[in-house]
């Protein structure tokens, strides 16, 4: 499917229109490596959240009297 569909670019498509989507395609990767590290870091916020509600460490502050 990949070949087909750069051999119809390559093929059928002007020059300069043939650019602006390679342009293009190079700015949604782009894009997605953005978003893809975005998720990673929250995943990992999430992750750290779970692991400190799971410990719930507990600190008694009684007075003795």
């Amino acid at each position: 499917m990949r070949k087909l569909k750069e051999w119809i670019i390559a093929r059928f498509l002007p020059v300069w229109a043939k650019e602006q989507v390679y342009a293009e395609n190079r700015k949604l990767a782009r894009k997605i490596e953005e978003q893809q590290r975005e998720i990673e870091r929250l995943t990992a916020y999430a992750a750290g959240l779970e692991y400190a509600l799971r410990r719930r460490i507990v600190i008694k502050s009684e007075v003795s009297k």
